[in-house]
């Protein structure tokens, strides 16, 4: 009856979006002075820099990710990134440009995205946060648009500042990661699964 129970937890889990089989792509995982991938190209200003494994922003930081030839990211929903540190009074902005400036999201505000240390937001919240069209850029990747630009600043309010903040794993996503405890009863689903079968 437990297993029958937690296989039905576990099946309702692996349904919902947060937990399907996830396609991502890295654009940098920070491990290094060049370790931006799939045809990106990091740059940083205002004392951002790579520390630790993770890029650092201070308040007025920021990366850019430059895609030459532009990337297709058409088979992806949005944009993931681990997120630590202190946001205080400032805020973390993401900016996404398409190729010849086709479609464009300058400026976009993340705080209200970063949820315990990770920020998932798609492209339509993009679209929406901007006040594009719906749409507007799904309908340019899907049309052969690639991402030219990706850029994260750490800014201050008219209020005050905060931070440094650390970044990692910067990913196109098809879904959002599992949330923690979505994860956890999947382990423990498996784990009970293959003691019963022994």
């Amino acid at each position: 009856m437990v297993r029958i129970a937690i296989a039905l937890v576990a099946s309702s889990l692996a349904c919902s979006p947060s937990t399907a089989s996830i396609t991502s792509s890295l654009i940098d995982d920070f491990s290094g002075p060049s370790s931006a991938a799939n045809g990106f190209t990091r740059s940083q200003n205002g004392g951002a820099a790579v520390s630790g494994g993770a890029g650092v922003l201070p308040l007025g930081g920021g990366f850019a990710f430059v895609a030459e030839p532009p990337n297709d990211a058409h088979i992806f929903n949005g944009i993931s990134l681990e997120v630590g540190g202190n946001l205080g009074q400032g805020t973390l902005f993401l900016s996404l440009i398409g190729a010849d400036n086709q479609y464009f999201a300058v400026d976009v505000p993340l705080n209200d995205y970063v949820h315990d240390g990770y920020v998932w937001i798609t492209f339509n919240q993009i679209d929406a946060e901007f006040g594009n069209e719906p749409d507007t850029i799904a309908a340019g990747l899907s049309a052969g648009i690639g991402i030219r630009l990706i850029e994260l600043d750490f800014l201050a309010t008219e209020f005050g500042g905060g931070g440094p903040l650390t970044i990692d794993n910067l990913e196109f996503r098809a879904a959002a990661l599992p949330a923690p405890g979505a994860a956890a009863l999947l382990g423990l689903a498996g784990m009970l699964g293959g003691r019963r079968r022994r």
